[in-house]
């Protein structure tokens, strides 16, 4: 009998949702652990809000990367689920773990969601609770990074009359349709349509893995992970774009 994923409605084997879903929700679950961690790590004196160094200390933070380091966000929304499914499935309530060790309450939670993923995906609520992990990651994403935006280079494709021009420009992460000018060939781009036509001339595209990342809503680790799974090609601590996005 053939069943349809009751997320991307495409043609599955089995009740509840595909594999492709199913790994989406179970790496998004992994990510969240390492945004927690890393919003962490952004927190750091002598930095304002806006994550430019500076030498006077600032009270300028994001306040909802603080609530996402408190693990409100994390543990409000995933133990609730947790409530439902235990209910549900009749199983004894989870270990006592002290206020103070949050990293391993927010491990635990993670770990419970993914090992009882696939009878969740047979629920007819998995649609929301595909929709509460998917707000959480970006949530994550957002605090990770709010702090210290990392600088990104892409190399300018504009054709010369023999060449490419390939000079590396800054990606603008803050105003996508802000315009900018290549200083050697003179034209002029803003980081939406160079990407779009770095990667429609099929040109090698080399990123870091952190603007990879970024592109496709990934956490480093993880675009480290499927690069050498699949042999993205790499050129120094760079990977091709377009290999990378064929093969994902």
């Amino acid at each position: 009998m053939d069943y349809q994923c009751q997320l991307c409605n495409r043609a599955t084997e089995h009740q509840g949702i595909c594999q492709r879903c199913h790994t989406k929700i179970h790496s998004q679950l992994d990510d969240l652990m390492e945004f927690w961690k890393g919003a962490h790590s952004e927190l750091l004196p002598g930095r304002s809000g806006s994550g430019a160094r500076s030498s006077e200390r600032t009270i300028g933070v994001n306040v909802n990367a603080l609530s996402f380091i408190a693990g409100d966000d994390i543990l409000g929304i995933l133990h609730e689920w947790e409530k439902l499914i235990r209910a549900d499935r009749k199983l004894i309530p989870p270990a006592f773990i002290p206020p103070s060790a949050l990293e391993k309450k927010i491990a635990a939670t993670l770990t419970f969601h993914q090992t009882h993923l696939s009878w969740s995906g047979k629920q007819d609520w998995i649609g929301e609770f595909a929709r509460e992990v998917r707000e959480l990651h970006s949530t994550g994403i957002a605090a990770s990074r709010s702090f210290v935006e990392k600088k990104h280079h892409i190399a300018c494709p504009t054709e010369l009359p023999d060449s490419i021009c390939g000079n590396f420009l800054t990606i603008n992460h803050d105003d996508p349709l802000d315009l900018f000018e290549c200083r050697k060939c003179g034209n002029q781009w803003n980081t939406i349509r160079l990407m779009a036509v770095a990667m429609s001339s099929r040109q090698e595209v080399w990123l870091d893995a952190e603007a990879i990342a970024i592109y496709f809503r990934m956490t480093v680790k993880s675009v480290h992970q499927f690069a050498r799974r699949h042999k993205v090609k790499k050129m120094m601590s760079s990977y091709d774009l377009i290999d990378f996005q064929a093969k994902r």
